[in-house]
């Protein structure tokens, strides 16, 4: 199977394969950083009529696509309160990852500072992480908040609370602080 060919496979496995399947096509998709697969795997995203399912997983993409011009979209999705909690909380986890050498500008910052403030924990959580890694100084009184009173948990993760206060390590400048659950190992 020729390359381009591949790709369009693997894009069209994100909108319509099963959830195994497609987050198998979404780690693969990581891997390819051509700008023609990285515009297809926007698209999925920017298809407000689609399932969440596939548009999560393209959200997670385009974190590990290496193409910051994904940014502007990611942080639209993340800022769009009546899109889905799932998909919003992608678009805050894919912009800590694909901004991370990046200047984080005030489009991006600004729905980052506000999710810190969402009802969904999700939402929260993945923004706390993203304020973090981002180095999101102005965020630093939210995390502390965050911190110290929301003990919701984020199923497979841990609490926001926990979340916050590893970014607050961060922010401090500690290098790679080990995530909450594997200190209690």
């Amino acid at each position: 199977m020729s390359a381009p060919l591949r790709r369009r496979r693997l894009v069209a496995a994100l909108s319509d394969g099963d959830e195994k399947r497609r987050w198998q096509a979404a780690k693969e998709l990581c891997e390819l950083r051509d700008s023609r697969t990285v515009r297809r795997v926007e698209r999925v995203l920017e298809n407000t009529d689609a399932e969440e399912g596939p548009r999560a997983a393209a959200a997670y993409v385009l974190g590990f696509s290496a193409s910051a011009e994904s940014a502007d979209l990611l942080a639209a999705t993340l800022a769009d309160r009546e899109d889905s909690d799932t998909v919003r909380a992608y678009s805050a986890e894919a912009l800590g990852h694909l901004l991370q050498h990046d200047t984080v500008l005030a489009e991006v910052r600004t729905p980052i500072g506000t999710g810190l403030r969402d009802p969904a924990a999700e939402v929260r959580f993945w923004c706390a992480f993203a304020s973090g890694v981002l180095g999101l100084q102005e965020a630093r009184p939210q995390l502390e908040h965050l911190a110290a009173t929301d003990d919701e948990e984020v199923e497979g993760w841990w609490t926001v609370a926990e979340e916050a206060a590893w970014a607050l390590r961060l922010l401090d400048g500690e290098e790679d602080p080990p995530l909450p659950r594997s200190e209690e190992a």
